[in-house]
């Protein structure tokens, strides 16, 4: 009788427990609201305990809701929810964020065949798109870098066919191939951004040809367009101009095609124009009046700008060029007159700069970065003489980490500081150096900048590179030389009101004398 009674029970309970699994396979996660103290099993009957804990049934939200939370999560996360739930499969057939990269797939990167993981790597890929429907992508960025070798062109194009439709926002294509003897790898298809010319906001392409020709239409959602290691000539790049006329970010990059860029006046919305390292470029024509902010990378050369009135901050850096600081003083002016903000980084100067007598009458932030140990910072001082309104200075001088040959402290006659001739400023405000060291012009420098500039409140000296946390710096002995330099001319011309920064790593500092610190105004060390 017991042992029928306890069949029965089993029984009745039986549906109960299929509707909970059923529950589980079809309508998505159970997720518990309380929580219980050790096992169940020693609290009673699983199914009840079940019962009793709150439940929150994901099928009961409406289908948008549901399809929105889906889209928020990484994309191989949304693929194994997608296997569990029937709830999410049918958000994962349009789900609107396909980022196909080593990492969003799940493969690793360190050891192993290159082949294999190549291949699976397009094999997940193809997967992916053989379960979406085409519908809803919003994001679609493919970085194929380990392998690019490996995947076919066919296969790329197979991919941009079933994923740019119509919707789409950001297209983001990274490695696609390398250029050969006879051409990049790849071949962008120009005419599939017809598709998606009413919703593309943001298109990247690197290594590849890109060859616009035929007007598509105006691409009038086109905000941001990267194009790096890209084969384009000049007027395929004023053909896919007219057509991105609401464009307000543009970044060229090592596009060696181009000798002459030109940036048509249509692009009345240019906010942001970056060049980097295009080595056939000869001229910049800059047509388009909003540009606020430009940035170069590359040697010296012809930039001309009909209107920059609204250009605010700019980035000259020479990079393994010489003159960038020469080019600055003597070309700048007539370029960019209402600057306010001044980057520039030079590889080389050959000669000592010269006093201008243009003038940035605008600018109140310079950086100017050194990346050259030979060179008299003295002449820094035709910046100061540019820069009126100047308040903040910063100055990398380079990498010395040995003691300097042209050492303040080097011989019986080295501690005159040699004269530049007078000058007065009344803004600068603050005064911050890298690579901070004993040499003899940065500290006639730092002595005429003290005496000349009455507003000056802050100097720090950083004995480190001070830029990206690299702690790189002088040996013990020049550090030693520096801080001994700061006592000997620095001390006596400062306030108690003022605040003097010598900044260097503790584990250098601490083999220095501490005598030489207790006599400069304030001392940080990081």
């Amino acid at each position: 009788m017991a042992s029928s009674t306890s069949a029965g029970d089993h029984t009745k309970r039986r549906p109960m427990c299929r509707s909970v699994r059923q529950r589980r396979e079809y309508h998505g996660s159970r997720v518990s609201l309380a929580t219980t103290k050790g096992s169940p099993c020693q609290q009673g009957d699983v199914s009840e305990v079940a019962r009793m804990i709150p439940v929150l049934e994901l099928d009961k939200f409406p289908e948008d809701i549901l399809h929105h939370i889906h889209s928020l999560v990484p994309l191989r996360d949304a693929a194994r929810i997608a296997c569990v739930s029937r709830t999410f499969l049918s958000s994962w057939r349009c789900f609107p964020n396909l980022a196909f990269s080593y990492e969003s797939l799940g493969l690793n990167l360190i050891g192993g065949d290159r082949y294999k993981k190549a291949k699976g790597f397009v094999d997940r890929a193809y997967c992916i798109l053989q379960n979406h429907s085409g519908i809803g992508v919003k994001t679609f960025k493919i970085h194929v870098a380990p392998c690019w070798s490996i995947i076919t062109a066919s296969q790329l194009d197979s991919w941009l066919q079933a994923a740019v439709k119509s919707g789409i926002e950001v297209l983001e294509l990274d490695r696609l191939g390398v250029y050969e003897s006879g051409g990049p790898q790849f071949n962008f298809p120009y005419s599939l951004l017809s598709c998606a010319a009413s919703s593309l906001q943001s298109l990247s392409l690197l290594s590849c040809a890109f060859h616009p020709t035929l007007a598509i239409g105006c691409m009038r959602s086109l905000k941001s367009v990267r194009l790096s290691d890209v084969k384009i000539t000049e007027d395929e790049l004023g053909c896919f101009f007219s057509c991105t006329i609401s464009l307000e970010k543009l970044d060229v990059c090592r596009c060696q095609e181009i000798t002459l860029l030109m940036i048509p006046s249509l692009l009345l919305q240019l906010r942001i124009l970056d060049v980097f390292d295009c080595g056939r470029l000869q001229m910049i024509e800059i047509y388009a009046r909003k540009v606020t902010t430009f940035s170069f990378v590359g040697k010296p050369l012809k930039i001309s700008i009909s209107d920059s009135s609204q250009l605010t901050s700019m980035t000259m850096n020479g990079i393994f060029h010489s003159g960038m600081l020469q080019y600055a003083l003597t070309k700048l002016h007539s370029i960019a007159s209402n600057l306010q903000v001044l980057s520039l980084v030079s590889y080389e100067e050959g000669f000592n700069l010269p006093s201008s007598p243009h003038k940035f009458l605008h600018v109140r932030h310079l950086n100017i970065s050194c990346k050259f140990q030979s060179f008299d910072f003295s002449s820094m001082i035709s910046f100061l003489e540019a820069c009126p309104v100047l308040e903040n200075l910063f100055l990398w001088t380079g990498q010395h980490f040995y003691v300097r040959e042209d050492s303040v402290l080097e011989g019986s006659n080295s501690l005159r500081i040699r004269r530049i001739p007078e000058f007065c400023h009344h803004n600068l405000k603050k005064v911050t150096i890298f690579g901070f060291s004993s040499a003899k012009s940065l500290f006639d420098l730092l002595c005429k900048i003290l005496e000349c500039c009455s507003s000056l409140e802050h100097l720090v000296l950083h004995t480190t590179r001070g830029y990206r946390e690299i702690r790189e710096s002088m040996d013990k002995t020049a550090v030693t030389e520096a801080l001994k330099g700061v006592e000997d001319y620095i001390k006596g011309k400062v306030s108690e009101s003022f605040i003097l920064e010598v900044l260097g790593p503790c584990d250098q500092i601490s083999c220095v004398h501490t005598d030489l610190w207790r006599t400069i105004a304030k001392l940080r060390i990081f």
